[in-house]
């Protein structure tokens, strides 16, 4: 079974609990001395077996392996995919069944996270999530005073539209918007232009 761990929490002495969303379902796995193994961190992919009791407690984590990316040993890009995926979990949260879409998602993210920009890979994956569970609002009304959007939009979190002035928020053009909803690439936006939609991407999902 493959996973990515979206939260590790302390048990007694050195076992940990782990939060990880599977291709299945999102669930939590005891570790027994799990803070002794380094390949247990904060957004790494896993490949394990599951040790159930008929029990009322945790099932166990058995015969972890760590499955790689190279940029693992780069510490921005590290740092970068362990804040994005604390996000997942909030999100996920008391769903046990999941479609195999968000682990595909988040695959697909970290094999390109290497060779790309990871703050557009942050903003593309969270398009495709938002698209993908129909809550994507369109670019014509701000969402605040119900008025027509005009040349400079705003976004609240979710990326849902607003006049710029009605959240004080930071405003991108309209136009590009609209490609970027269209196609669910960044590539018609710059640098600049990026930062500001990764950071309404890191509000939540």
């Amino acid at each position: 079974m493959k996973g990515f761990i979206l939260r590790l929490r302390r048990a007694k002495n050195e076992d940990l609990i782990l939060t990880v969303l599977t291709e299945e379902k999102m669930a939590d796995y005891y570790r027994f001395y799990g803070a002794r193994h380094s390949i247990l961190q904060l957004g790494y992919c896993i490949d394990f077996e599951e040790e159930r009791d008929s029990g009322p407690f945790l099932p166990r984590l058995r015969r972890v392996s760590q499955i790689p990316f190279h940029w693992l040993y780069s510490r921005n890009r590290l740092m970068l995919w362990q804040r994005f995926v604390q996000l997942f979990e909030p999100h996920l949260r008391d769903t046990q069944t999941l479609e195999r879409f968000y682990f595909d998602l988040l695959f697909e993210a970290a094999r390109r996270w290497e060779r790309q920009n990871p703050k557009r890979i942050v903003c593309e994956t969270h398009y495709a999530l938002l698209r993908h569970e129909g809550r994507l609002h369109p670019l014509d009304r701000c969402y605040i005073c119900e008025r027509p959007l005009e040349k400079e939009v705003a976004l609240m979190q979710a990326l849902i539209p607003a006049h710029p002035g009605c959240i004080y928020g930071s405003a991108l053009p309209r136009e590009k918007l609209e490609t970027f909803f269209d196609t669910g690439k960044t590539t018609w936006l710059d640098d600049d232009e990026v930062e500001r939609l990764y950071t309404v991407s890191m509000r939540g999902l």
